[in-house]
């Protein structure tokens, strides 16, 4: 299999990562779902989350995904926050991949789409680590 291949299907296999925002030189991680469209991820949050409002100021982004020791992936990324059209169709194909209908509205009122740009991804393999980069 491809690199690009390998990485694309560990995203996919995955629907939680960690992503870190930064404003007025604060650093905030945060764990949520995703649902993955190649490199590009969706997310789902709230318009009063420290998160949204970090975004706001930077899309610049810092994504982490683990897989319990075996292989991980760490990514620098833009995050766009979608609105009208883009943002009703992203949430539609986001609501067919992951329930949301038992959060509350006001918690899930946002949808954000995070293209992923610098990735490494790390595998932990008996010969040992092996850890790739590619941009895409």
């Amino acid at each position: 299999m491809e690199l690009k291949q390998k990485i694309e299907q560990f995203i996919k296999n995955k629907n939680v990562c960690v992503i870190a925002t930064c404003s007025e030189n604060k650093p905030r991680a945060s764990t949520v779902n995703y649902v993955p469209v190649g490199f590009t991820l969706y997310v789902v949050t709230s318009s009063k989350s420290t998160k949204y409002k970090n975004i706001k100021e930077n899309p610049n982004i810092s994504v982490a995904i683990d897989n319990q020791g075996r292989a991980c992936l760490q990514a620098e990324g833009i995050v766009k926050i979608l609105k009208g059209l883009q943002a009703k169709q992203a949430r539609k194909f986001y609501s067919q991949k992951r329930d949301i209908s038992h959060h509350k509205p006001e918690l899930v009122d946002t949808i954000l789409k995070i293209n992923l740009k610098k990735i490494m991804f790390s595998e932990y393999l008996k010969e040992g680590l092996k850890v790739y980069r590619i941009e895409v």
